[in-house]
């Protein structure tokens, strides 16, 4: 009994060592909800009907639909509830249904009191109301969302646009004939600096192609206003929307398979896994006629060394008011890394830089910068520094793992800007055997919308989208950065206290080792003392039976002789 108890703790402490960890799968964005003030009373049969609403759209989500309008009729008219939704045409029916699942979830809480409402997710759109809207346009209420990064050439990116939205219209708007049963449409062109434009329009399916065509010239209107000079937007009605991007947002029609794996770029070796050796990357120095004084440049560099030795991952100061410098290390690096990387960069800067009125430096680890001009609080994006694999040629469609690739990226630029510490990590399962991994920073004097702004730029500007060869590679601002990869290259929570050298991984695996043998040894070793005490008992009282049998049958032999001589 004891035994089986110590292998189950010896299980139990291997299975520990070993865990795996659970990896996010791709999930709706939510945009927004409006819920006007003409609410019911709560308990009222409006409200039941609402919620009856809610579960038949949900259920209907289930069977491959992405678009249902729905009736739930009362005695009384004013309490019949009219509810619809429709899915962006590109999405997979599971998103589709995980998408109207949770908008319908939302708007119970959020809206239950109200006769009307609609909410939007990246993915969906849902809405009811206690008079019918069915085949109706309807665009009231209107919302936008915009890209916070700007265009480099407004004029010549608005005509395109407006050409490139005209076009995707024409095709949303057509009459719904043969095997066509949406109103949805996308395409794309490329502008004068070789980037891709992105356009999706869609319109509610019981539209005729009139009122779609009125609401989505209404939703280019609207957007062009609303985003002007931005290099992504979208404007939504309750009938229909419209959006552009500098990035794949949709998936192609003639999307690869799932299991289909993505093509991987080729890293060097040291740095396609996760490593704590810090890889030098790049550098630029300013070659103007300014110079900063050798003395500054020591005192500076040796300010923000020290700092980084205290634990600070960033650190920005300003020396005799005359230079300016800071540092920043990567946001999952433990302290003893981010000095190594700041002592290294600091040494490799001054050698490099040394009397230029600027410098910057990146490392895999870390980025250190100085100047005399004032940098802190707003994003730079020059100079800059790009490794991602591109290829000669176009890739005519656009497949599963680059629109990932964008989503996840664009997704998790609000998280970033609106993150303390302005780094964020995340991981995406591609397939049964894939797993995208992505890092997005920002310099901590920056913003919220600031850090916005240089990470959208990078992801719309940066990334040649139409030519990305393999997913992997890296763009560094000296404002912001980001990574994306097909392997683990970040540490997470207690892998960043643990060192993980190479001579150090020996270390632990030379412990742990150990470690896991004792214990099973120990299991062992106490089963064999205690069947060895058991044997020992039976033996030393096996043996004292045979003494005292031996004893008393001496003492029996006596007390016969007496007998037998008292006897005579």
């Amino acid at each position: 009994m004891a035994y089986s108890k110590i292998l189950h703790f010896s299980i139990l402490v291997i299975s520990l060592l070993f865990s795996a960890t659970i990896m996010a799968q791709d999930s709706p964005l939510y945009l927004n909800t409006i819920c006007p003030n003409n609410v019911t009373k709560p308990s009222s049969t409006f409200q039941s009907n609402l919620l009856n609403l809610f579960s038949s759209l949900s259920s209907k989500a289930k069977g491959n639909t992405k678009f249902y309008n729905h009736t739930v009729t009362s005695i009384n008219p004013s309490e019949s509830v009219y509810g619809s939704f429709m899915c962006r045409g590109d999405i997979p029916s599971l998103l589709c249904q995980d998408c109207i699942v949770k908008a319908t979830n939302q708007l119970s809480s959020a809206c239950s009191l109200s006769k009307q409402a609609v909410i939007w997710y990246g993915e969906c759109m849902v809405r009811y109301s206690n008079i019918s809207f069915f085949s109706t346009i309807d665009m009231m209420p209107g919302f936008h969302w915009c890209n916070t990064a700007n265009v480099t050439n407004t004029k010549s990116f608005v005509s395109l646009l407006f050409t490139t939205m005209n076009r995707t219209v024409d095709e949303a708007a057509s009459p719904l004939i043969g095997d066509k049963n949406e109103k949805f449409a996308t395409k794309e062109a490329q502008d004068s600096e070789n980037q891709t434009l992105y356009c999706l329009a869609q319109c509610t399916p019981d539209l005729s192609p009139n009122d779609c065509r009125t609401c989505l010239s209404s939703a280019i209107e609207k957007v062009s206003k609303s985003c002007d000079g931005k290099v992504g937007g979208r404007f939504l009605y309750p009938s229909c929307n419209v959006r552009y991007e500098l990035y794949p947002f949709y998936r192609s029609i003639t999307v690869l398979s799932p299991n289909e794996l993505a093509p991987r770029t080729n890293d060097s070796k040291q740095d396609s896994k996760l490593s704590e050796e810090s890889f030098y990357l790049s550098y630029n120095c300013s070659r103007n006629h300014n110079t900063i004084t050798d003395k500054n440049i020591k005192l500076l560099l040796s300010y923000l060394l020290s700092n980084a030795t205290i634990g600070k991952k960033f650190h920005s100061l300003k020396v005799e008011e005359i230079v300016y410098g800071l540092f920043m290390c990567r946001g999952d690096l433990p302290s003893r890394l981010c000095v190594q990387c700041v002592k290294n960069a600091t040494e490799e800067l001054y050698s490099k830089c040394q009397y230029s009125p600027q410098g910057i430096i990146w490392y895999s680890h870390c980025l250190l910068r100085y100047s005399n001009q004032y940098f802190f609080n707003h994003f730079e994006t020059r100079p800059m520094f790009s490794d991602i694999n591109v290829t000669n040629d176009p890739i005519p469609d656009q497949n599963l793992f680059t629109n990932a690739l964008s989503n996840q990226l664009s997704e998790l630029v609000n998280v970033t800007g609106n993150n303390d510490e302005k780094f964020t990590t995340n991981s995406l399962i591609l397939n049964d055997k894939q797993t995208l991994y992505t890092v997005e920073q920002c310099t901590k004097d920056l913003s919220t919308d600031e850090c916005n702004s240089c990470l959208n730029d990078m992801i719309s500007k940066e990334i040649p989208w139409s030519f990305l060869g393999s997913v992997g590679g890296r763009i560094l601002y000296p404002s912001c950065n980001l990574r994306f990869e097909l392997f683990k290259f970040y540490m997470d929570g207690d892998e960043a206290l643990l060192p993980t050298r190479h001579a150090e991984k020996k270390t632990i695996i030379f412990i742990v080792v150990p470690i896991i043998i004792l214990v099973m040894l120990f299991s062992i070793g106490y089963f064999l003392i205690k069947r060895w005490r058991r044997k020992s008992r039976k033996t030393i009282l096996r043996e004292n039976c045979k003494y005292y049998l031996w004893k008393n049958k001496k003492v029996l032999l006596k007390m016969q002789f007496l007998i037998n001589f008292k006897q005579v």
